[in-house]
């Protein structure tokens, strides 16, 4: 695992704030195709100033609070005492109920990843977990993590109580990754709880019949609850997340519809291996049932 914990977060959400975050509405839609479940993001702070403007860009410049970010005045004075604003291209709060991130890999759409990922947990509970690779694991409370969006990752919720996660996008450029702090603020040399990693149990002799069995009631119309279905298998089983890639095509190739496997491939391919800039992958269109789910 390459994602790690940099620095300790003491910040606690003040009530009113932490209440209007879970009164926000019009979440930001730009990646939905990422996503299956109740997962919402919300822009607070990016380059325009727009609550709508959440587009990773391979060049940005400086970033202050949207409309949206104006509203949590406590939380941006820590974002501005704790980290080097002049670097941060975008921040959101992810918000995740009851839902899953799809495997995938970001930043696929540049030659080298432009930016750095930084993620600050501000309301969790123990169902909430990450993975990275082979590895599953919590960001618990007090920690703040760099995430290697640039490889392989996802994250689960399996409760109703909401996840908020503060999300903050760096443009590090070469420098290091302790750049991110305000100069006394965070450090990578104190940190020194470990990752607590999740136990998982065994894949399972069945479960080449389970991928059967999923096969025979795949359709078009049920594509996307499939897909929902295997991004969480690596969560509660000894896989590697790389293995969602191989269960979703088998499952279209052994379905009964042929079309479901050309389908899988562009999938496979706009999550893990390449896309253009803007380029969308969106079911609705072709099942009218909302991507969203």
């Amino acid at each position: 695992m390459i994602s790690r914990i940099i620095g300790k977060s003491h910040f606690i959400m003040a009530p009113c704030e932490l209440n209007a975050v879970l009164a926000f509405t019009d979440d930001n839609k730009h990646y939905s195709e990422f996503h299956f479940g109740d997962w919402k993001s919300f822009v607070i702070w990016n380059q325009t100033g727009s609550d709508d403007d959440g587009v990773v860009l391979e060049r940005g410049s400086s970033v202050r609070p949207t409309s949206r970010g104006n509203l949590l005045p406590a939380l941006n004075d820590w974002i501005s005492a704790t980290f080097d604003t002049s670097l941060l291209r975008l921040a959101r709060i992810h918000s995740l109920g009851d839902g899953v991130l799809v495997p995938h890999r970001d930043f696929v759409e540049f030659a080298a990843a432009p930016w750095t990922r930084v993620h600050v947990p501000l309301l969790t509970n123990r169902i909430c977990l990450h993975s990275d690779g082979d590895t599953v694991f919590r960001m618990r409370p007090d920690e703040i993590w760099f995430l290697d969006a640039s490889n392989l990752h996802s994250a689960i919720n399996y409760s109703a109580e909401r996840r908020l996660n503060l999300c903050l996008d760096f443009d590090l450029d070469k420098l290091p990754i302790e750049s991110v702090f305000n100069a006394g603020a965070g450090s990578t040399g104190h940190v020194a709880n470990r990752p607590e990693v999740v136990q998982r149990m065994p894949l399972g002799d069945s479960f080449q019949e389970e991928l059967r069995s999923l096969a025979a009631t795949l359709t078009l119309a049920n594509f996307h609850q499939a897909v929902g279905l295997l991004s969480k298998v690596h969560f509660f089983r000894q896989a590697h997340i790389a293995e969602f890639f191989e269960w979703l095509p088998y499952v279209a190739e052994h379905s009964r519809d042929a079309s479901l496997r050309s389908k899988a491939d562009r999938y496979v391919r706009f999550l893990r291996d390449e896309r253009s800039v803007g380029e969308r992958f969106t079911l609705q269109d072709e099942v009218q049932i909302g991507l969203d789910a």
